[in-house]
């Protein structure tokens, strides 16, 4: 089996169910709270697809992110370029009661295919390509992905990290933890499991 098979396996399973299951049965209203003060279904699908987006558009193939291409910050009614770690309580509240929910799903469904396509079109060599230090940082402060307190990502992603250590890592391990996270939300709003 090759690599783009076995991440295929369990990418559309993650990005076509599991995300697709954390929404049912939920309000918008619920989508968007944050019980006990954890972080909200809406902010961990938010963040989820940011950083998706942000490592497979401009780390992997260096191009344009599906945010810009697709006016989705526009769509989701925000004003934000980062990618969410470092983000404040308070600004976390508010991203999550400000998002228009369908456009978020939108824009994951978006990303979500930019990634496929992304995996797609690599050739098998080319997932040991190691993504330079200099072009993470370069494209981290040119694109304003991190605050200030989540700079520390930036680094992480700086060291020397090969294009399928990111399809694997940025567009099927982080994504799974936080739906995780997010069936723990789902949870303490009393959701039933799906």
């Amino acid at each position: 089996m090759d690599a783009f098979t076995l991440l295929m396996l369990r990418y559309d399973a993650v990005h076509t169910g599991f995300v697709d299951d954390l929404f049912k049965g939920l309000s918008d209203a619920q989508v968007r709270q944050r019980p006990a003060g954890v972080n909200s279904v809406a902010w961990l699908v938010w963040h989820l697809a940011r950083v998706q987006d942000a490592a497979m558009s401009r780390l992997v193939d260096d191009r344009a992110q599906v945010l810009d291409e697709g006016r989705w910050n526009e769509a989701m009614g925000l004003d934000r370029r980062d990618v969410g770690p470092g983000m404040t309580g308070d600004e976390v509240e508010a991203l999550s009661l400000r998002i228009d929910v369908g456009a978020l799903r939108g824009y994951h469904r978006a990303v979500a295919d930019r990634t496929r396509e992304i995996a797609g079109s690599l050739p098998a060599a080319a997932w040991d390509d190691v993504v330079p230090a200099e072009r993470v940082r370069k494209a981290v402060a040119a694109e304003g992905m991190l605050l200030e307190p989540g700079r520390w990502v930036g680094e992480f992603w700086a060291r020397g990290h090969s294009r399928g250590w990111y399809l694997l890592q940025v567009g099927l391990l982080h994504p799974y933890g936080h739906c995780f996270d997010a069936m723990v939300t789902r949870g303490l709003l009393g959701a039933a499991e799906n």
